[in-house]
């Protein structure tokens, strides 16, 4: 059925049988039901029977919003809601309002306005409109006590969570105001993309009236303000990924690649941050030796992430800058969500710094967003739109920060390719529910 022939009718109808196939999935696995409740899960269940169904009934559900909202309010909504929802979750965040309600336990607003020393006023006006995004709940109808939801308590019990909200708020928000500026200065008049990664909008981002100038990672790790430490935004940003792991069903997708066929293997996870990944991968395969490899300041936040693990002994730390030339001998190399910070040019680099080291038969395992095509050949949709609509908003994001962007299997397939010709790409490996997957490349010398 095309677009333009739903109706409100047809989709209550698919709604209602999505549902009954959603709870019917849960039931049988014995796993919990969604609810606005703090207790609520996470995430629901990862099985192909769980997320397939669920993905279909948010899109759904979307455009039976839509159908209902009509295009007049629908516009003023597009208008008015995104400024105000990350003024919100803003608010949320750098007040640290996620800690100040207790987790099984309630706030009043004059509580949460002496705390962070606001008028009650103002605090209410935030709160309220916060309630209306299903971040906290009234204890009672027209309470003036507030309890946590299950969005809201999710924040709570992980930093990591409260690190993202940060990084998009603070680092990505300033540069996305000024994304259509960027268009005008660098982009207008020319035929193709730039490559350049200057030619962003994070270069003509400005914070505390101070234009940033400068590329995403060294501001990050140069920028310091009142009462915060010089570098805090990068040390925010490496456990901000952390969180972001954990909704993208991380451990499934990182499975698709058959690790065990490594043997009693050297992987380098290059650009692994503080080594949360080389961590699931020592617990899930014990004959693994994991290095984790990044820039020296982050080694002190890899220790404390790794040095208390029972598998200290198989993940070590190297100081390194993928874009000088490999040093470490591996049997394989893992690069997670690094190469969608850079444009094709600079992926060709650090792909090639590989080179000296490379024997024959060894793995590059790219673990990175596969953005798959909008229809099949019959011409149906090939994900949900939820899916299209966060793909999308990932690869603006990369744009806006990085001038780079999220990749095709086509755009994969083209970009190695032109690495060295020696890059033979076995396959992309992907999972119901989660935008990422795994692209393995054998090196033939």
């Amino acid at each position: 059925m095309a677009q333009s022939d739903l109706t409100l009718e047809s989709l209550a109808a698919r709604v209602v049988d999505l549902t009954t196939t959603l709870t019917t999935a849960l039931q049988e696995r014995n796993s919990p039901q969604p609810s606005f409740s703090e207790d609520a899960p996470d995430l629901l269940s990862p099985a192909p029977e769980v997320q397939g169904p669920r993905l279909q009934l948010v899109e759904t559900l979307t455009r039976m919003l839509h159908l209902a909202t009509g295009p007049t309010e629908y516009l003023i909504q597009q208008c008015l809601f995104p400024n105000a929802d990350g003024l919100i979750l803003d608010f949320l965040n750098r007040f640290d309002i996620w800690h100040l309600v207790p987790l099984n336990g309630s706030s009043s607003y004059a509580e949460i306005a002496a705390a962070i020393q606001l008028p009650e006023v103002t605090v209410r006006r935030f709160l309220k409109q916060a309630l209306t995004m299903f971040f906290f709940l009234e204890e009672a109808p027209g309470s003036d006590r507030i309890v946590h939801s299950a969005a809201s308590a999710y924040v709570a019990r992980d930093a990591a969570r409260s690190a993202f909200i940060g990084h998009c708020m603070e680092d990505v928000r300033p540069a996305a105001a000024v994304g259509v500026d960027a268009l005008q200065k660098f982009y207008v008049g020319h035929k193709t993309h730039s490559e350049e990664e200057e030619h962003c909008p994070q270069y003509l981002a400005s914070d505390r009236g101070k234009v940033r100038g400068k590329a995403y990672w060294a501001f990050a790790e140069s920028y310091e303000e009142p009462g915060r430490p010089k570098g805090y935004r990068a040390e925010r940003f490496a456990l901000a990924m952390k969180a972001l792991s954990q909704t993208q069903l991380t451990a499934q997708v990182l499975e698709k690649f058959d690790w065990e066929s490594l043997g009693n293997a050297t992987v380098v996870d290059v650009g692994g941050s503080t080594g949360h990944i080389s961590l699931l991968l020592a617990k899930a395969h014990p004959k693994l030796k994991l290095i984790v490899q990044d820039f020296p300041d982050v080694e002190p936040s890899f220790n404390e992430v790794i040095t208390s693990t029972e598998h200290a002994s198989r993940i070590s730390f190297n100081a390194y800058n993928f874009f000088e030339p490999q040093t470490l001998t591996a049997d394989a190399y893992l690069f997670k969500s690094i190469f969608h910070d850079w444009s094709d040019k600079y992926v060709v680099q650090i792909l090639r710094n590989l080179l000296p080291v490379l024997k024959s038969g060894v793995h590059i395992i790219i673990f990175d967003n596969i953005i798959p095509p909008d229809y099949d050949e019959q011409g149906k949709p090939v994900v949900p739109l939820s899916t299209r609509r966060l793909l999308g908003a990932v690869d603006l994001q990369m744009f806006v920060n990085h001038n780079s962007k999220e990749r095709k299997a086509s755009d994969w397939t083209e970009v190695v390719k032109r690495a060295d010709s020696r890059f033979d790409l076995k396959g992309f490996y992907t999972v119901v529910g989660s935008p990422m997957g795994i692209i393995d490349i054998v090196f033939n010398a």
